[in-house]
């Protein structure tokens, strides 16, 4: 009597073939997965593989991609959601865990075409400034993922890969030459002495900001407009405040450290808003434009960015501007009237790494000045000779949660 029936050998077949699925999964192409937070078994896990085997199978499963992106889908289906948006690294630091910030700080993600969009808008931008007698200037506020890279968790890195695209657009600006102000090798001298991140938030603390303000000014070629540490910043405080442990329900073990404003970079007397200049935007847009005069000697200066100058920057550029303003970046479809209309002598685009890739074009808004929201305009064509840098309307120019 045969060991297998002959009717049976057919359904063996079937089911040795499905127990051989998750093998083939890790030579077939699969689909796009997170990333890998356990990279070997830990030693002697014999002993014990519940605890010691079980994360490293868990996160080298064969389809691991078409598994989780499975799953995702059933979460989503039900109307749940699993998503955890703040990262722990070493020494409780905390980290966004959403618009693959992490995978860009350590260069597990690369997007070429991305690079290359914000690299023609930055150039089609120099033009414009360059036409009209000005200067332009790009600088990038870094991750905290890149900034305090060292505080990752272990995992992450390991896995650190080059370049980044932090790399590719500063070694891209440099090949076009267009100003730009690279923080990075700065924040590496400068946390020999001093934290320039903080440790729960997505934000530079004040001295990172100072420090990229200054290196901005000497991008912009005016290194006069620099200011000292000493002038603008008070000795540090302790602070437990943090935009990711507020969403992350998590209470710092020890305090960061905060450095307020002091002297002439608070709020100054003389100033003037100057009307006409910026588009209202919606009462639930954060990213209030502004535009003032100063009624002091000094260059034009706005700021194309994010909360990562919108608040930290104002008092700096009040102090050595003739007039300053900001807008928000809008991931490049910001309204580029308001750059005609204010003049600027410098003109800084500046936004976080995680929002540097362009989602449109600047536009010139169709209402005008104080007639409608953002979000709504005409391909950018009113400066002379067609020079700005605009050549499509956005469909949605409010930036996102993530964009800061």
């Amino acid at each position: 009597m045969p060991l297998i029936m002959s009717f049976r050998r057919w359904w063996a077949a079937i089911f040795v073939a499905i127990l051989l699925l998750p093998a083939l999964g890790h030579f077939l192409p699969d689909a796009p997965a997170p990333m890998r937070t356990v990279l070997a078994p830990e030693a002697r896990w014999w002993e014990d593989a519940a605890r010691r085997l079980d994360p490293w199978i868990n996160n080298t499963f064969g389809f691991r991609g078409a598994v989780l992106a499975a799953h995702r889908s059933y979460v989503r289906f039900i109307g749940d959601s699993q998503s955890r948006l703040v990262l722990k690294g070493e020494h409780g630091a905390l980290y966004l865990n959403s618009e693959k910030a992490v995978e860009q700080s350590i260069g597990q993600v690369v997007r070429p075409e991305e690079v290359a969009h914000f690299l023609a808008f930055a150039q089609r931008m120099n033009a414009y400034m360059t036409a009209q007698g000005g200067r332009f200037v790009v600088v990038v506020a870094p991750n905290g993922q890149t900034a305090n890279f060292e505080l990752l968790p272990a995992y992450a890195r390991q896995l650190k890969k080059s370049p980044t695209e932090f790399d590719l657009v500063a070694q891209g600006l440099k090949a076009e030459g267009v100003a730009f102000a690279d923080v990075r090798p700065l924040f590496t001298e400068a946390k020999k002495t001093g934290p320039v991140h903080w440790l729960y938030d997505t934000h530079w603390n004040r001295r990172g900001a100072l420090i990229a303000f200054n290196a901005t000014m000497v991008a912009a070629g005016r290194p006069d407009l620099q200011i000292s540490a000493d002038d603008a910043l008070g000795p540090p405080e302790p602070t437990m405040k943090g935009d990711l442990a507020r969403m992350g329900g998590i209470t710092p073990a020890r305090p960061d450290v905060d450095y307020p404003p002091k002297g002439p970079t608070l709020d100054q007397p003389g100033q003037v808003e100057m009307p006409g200049v910026m588009q209202p935007v919606g009462m639930t847009d954060p990213f209030e434009s502004y535009a003032y005069s100063t009624g002091h000697a000094g260059p034009r200066i706005l700021v194309i960015g994010d909360s990562f100058t919108q608040g930290f920057w104002r008092g700096w550029l009040a102090y050595r501007a003739s007039a300053y303003g900001w807008t928000h970046h809008r991931y490049c479809r910001f309204d580029m009237g308001a750059v005609e209309r204010f003049k600027p002598d410098i003109l800084i685009y500046a936004p976080t790494e995680r929002a540097m890739q362009c989602k449109g074009e600047p536009f010139v808004a169709q209402d005008g000045p104080g007639q409608g929201g953002q979000g709504q305009g005409t391909p950018g064509n009113a400066a002379p000779g067609n020079a700005t840098p605009g050549n499509a309307a956005p469909t949605n120019a409010t930036p996102t949660k993530g964009g800061g």
